[in-house]
């Protein structure tokens, strides 16, 4: 029996959260598929390689209506951009139909991958299938023509949770399909709690995650003889000229992580010895929704400090498995939460042991897996 072959297009070439959810699912799939990558020339290029055959190009064209992302203000030159990669976006069809024989089915990695999909769409009649990694925007006049597109032209939309799979409106088919999170359990170790509280950040150095806010509030506490550790595990993102020239680089000024108190980690693939070295995750990210970070530390029973206006997903519930608060920025909150787990340090334990509960219960590989096959199954029927 012939395996199915998949092209999957992955819009970031630098190493981030849907790649590293990406090799999760591969690296059990890559037997019983043929995948191909279409992906720009950089780290995840390198990263690919590992599980089938990747064409690499400059990049690919995106238009970005999610919550965070959506064009207002400065952000509107960011489309000079998108109409720059329509004309590497169009050579990958070239290089698509020399290198690939057959495609039975097309898996676009990201949501924000409209103007590739659109041009995608004239060439090829296989099944599209797409993963919404972040919260939609559905109520703008983009969001409605956006989702009109979609139900003519993909075949399956795929959701991480369920705070994604609710920004969108209600009359769109969409499937839940979590992360899987793959972890030597004998190498996970609780931490005794009784000394310094350790906080943890892990990610990206950029403005939108929060790391300004948590790096500034900690160094607050420091001046006032808190006995408290920050650990950083992450890097920069490689800015380009236009990003550079016109200012909308996300990436936080150097000069703050260079201090003798944060500890600087780098990149990181196996991620154990950060989760056993800290006490608490803290996510305050900006984007009103949870990185795969929050799921990783409920693994390894640690209790998570995020930001989000409402909680309805399904890897963490406020004031059980961490606490959390609503205003993105918030200086007074953020201060207010970690002093809360400074002076309370069995809550440390206690949130930790049900967060891992509540992802054990919600990320088991095997069913996430199989219901990730099951789309491409039924998506060929």
């Amino acid at each position: 029996m012939k395996k199915t072959n998949i092209l999957i297009v992955h819009p970031i070439k630098e190493f981030s959260g849907s790649l590293k959810s990406l090799e999760q699912y591969l690296l059990l799939l890559k037997k019983k598929y043929n995948f191909f990558f279409l992906v720009p020339s950089g780290q995840a290029s390198k990263r690919l390689k590992k599980y089938g055959k990747v064409i690499k190009v400059i990049g690919l064209s995106k238009f970005d209506n999610t919550q965070l992302g959506f064009y207002r203000n400065i952000r509107w030159l960011l489309l000079i951009r998108e109409l720059l990669f329509l004309l590497p976006t169009v050579y990958s069809l070239i290089l698509i139909k020399k290198k690939i024989k057959k495609i039975d089915i097309i898996h676009f990695n990201e949501i924000t991958l409209l103007p590739t999909i659109v041009i995608f769409r004239l060439f090829f009649k296989v099944p599209f299938i797409l993963h919404s990694r972040i919260l939609f925007k559905k109520d703008n006049f983009f969001g409605r023509k956006i989702v009109h597109y979609f139900k003519k032209n993909i075949n399956q939309i795929i959701a991480i949770d369920n705070d994604v799979k609710n920004s969108f409106p209600k009359n769109l088919d969409i499937k839940i399909v979590r992360n899987i999170f793959i972890f030597n359990k004998k190498k996970i170790k609780r931490r005794n709690v009784d000394g310094d509280l350790i906080i943890g950040y892990l990610g990206s150095f950029l403005k939108y995650k929060g790391i300004e806010e948590l790096i500034y509030v900690f160094n607050k506490l420091i001046k006032k003889n808190y006995k408290i550790k920050l650990i950083l595990a992450g890097n920069f993102i490689k800015s380009n000229f236009f990003l550079n020239a016109t200012k909308l680089s996300n990436n936080i000024d150097k000069n703050l992580i260079r201090s003798p108190n944060i500890k600087i980690l780098g990149h990181l693939d196996k991620l154990e010895k950060f989760y056993n070295s800290i006490d608490l995750l803290c996510f305050p990210s900006h984007l009103n929704a949870l990185g795969r970070q929050v799921i990783e530390a409920g693994f390894f029973e640690i209790p998570s400090l995020v930001c989000l206006k409402k909680n309805k997903s399904d890897s963490f519930i406020n004031n059980e498995t961490g606490l959390g608060f609503k205003r993105s920025g918030s200086l007074k909150e953020l201060e207010k939460k970690i002093k809360y787990f400074y002076n309370n340090k069995k809550k440390l334990v206690i949130m930790g042991r049900k967060a891992n509960l509540l992802v054990s219960k919600n990320f088991d590989v095997k069913e996430n897996c199989k219901k990730l096959e099951e789309i491409y199954l039924n998506s060929l029927k």
